[in-house]
């Protein structure tokens, strides 16, 4: 009899040690982690996968500096490092059972629809957005008279010559509520040109004896600061007050168009395809 209960003993042993270990390997890693980036999982998957897995109890990260510095060098964004530190699901409030209306939004936030958002006061006022996809050459007569030794240069533009969208501010406090994959940084605020009946900014030069480049230029461009305050949200702060004029957030789709222009330049990318935000600082 008891070598009977010795061997039933054994066997709940072994039983248990082989369940213990199937839950061992069922735990979430950070190398799961960084198998999903590589899948190109959208952030938000992992991060529902990872809140699933903790109320399971089924995590194993290393979130020592290490293991951080393992998931940084595997691109693994800071959104979803952010959810593995602390993998806690935000409290959300419910409605009464009586029924009413849902939740109320976060007030210190602006709604979570993709745009830019200037902070007025207590209130998100939306500043409207539109693809842009127009360019124009500039800088002919002067490659002309140099023969070709000054390039010439591609202009975004926008019709009108000045925003329906007023920002009062003089160093206003924007918002990002950003599409997924997409960070403050991929953004640009610019300083717009007023050309008669409408408001452009450079995107692009070619030909001359500096071949070509593209993007906007620096001289344009406005510094700001982003926070990252919330998921897929940023708080964007400038570094001094705006002048009174017609400025734009700029968000390109990172396409290049090739352009050539005349005298035997040779092409060069400048990409008028993007997001902008306009918006204008009165007197």
């Amino acid at each position: 009899m008891k070598k009977v209960a010795c061997g039933a003993m054994l066997v709940c042993i072994l039983s248990a040690c082989f369940a213990g270990s199937q839950e061992v390997s069922k735990r979430l890693t950070n190398q799961d982690i960084i198998d999903m980036v590589k899948l190109g999982l959208s952030n938000d998957v992992i991060i529902a996968k990872i809140r699933s897995a903790h109320g399971q109890d089924q995590l194993a990260f290393d979130i020592g500096v290490d293991g951080l510095k393992s998931l940084k060098t595997a691109n693994v964004p800071d959104e979803v490092i952010k959810v593995m530190i602390n993998p806690a699901p935000v409290p959300i409030s419910i409605a009464p059972a009586t029924g009413g209306a849902p939740a109320a939004p976060d007030p210190n936030f602006p709604p979570a629809e993709v745009g830019v958002y200037w902070r007025d006061g207590a209130s998100f006022v939306l500043i409207e957005g539109q693809a842009l996809a127009r360019a124009k050459v500039g800088g002919r007569a002067g490659s002309f008279f140099t023969y070709g030794m000054r390039s010439e240069h591609w202009d975004a533009y926008l019709e009108g010559p000045t925003s329906k969208n007023r920002v009062k501010d003089r160093q206003p406090q924007f918002y990002f509520y950003v599409p997924d994959g997409i960070s403050a940084a991929d953004y640009v605020l610019i300083r717009l040109e007023k050309k008669g009946n409408r408001r452009e900014f450079q995107v692009g030069s070619f030909g001359g004896v500096t071949a070509g480049k593209s993007g906007v230029k620096q001289d344009k461009e406005v510094p700001f600061k982003a926070e990252h305050v919330a998921v897929r949200t940023y708080k964007i702060s400038l570094e001094s007050d705006l002048k009174p004029g017609e400025y734009a957030f700029f968000q390109g789709t990172g396409q290049q168009t090739m352009m050539a222009g005349g005298h035997g330049s040779s092409p060069s990318g400048g990409s008028a395809s993007g997001r902008i935000y306009d918006f204008s600082v009165p007197e």
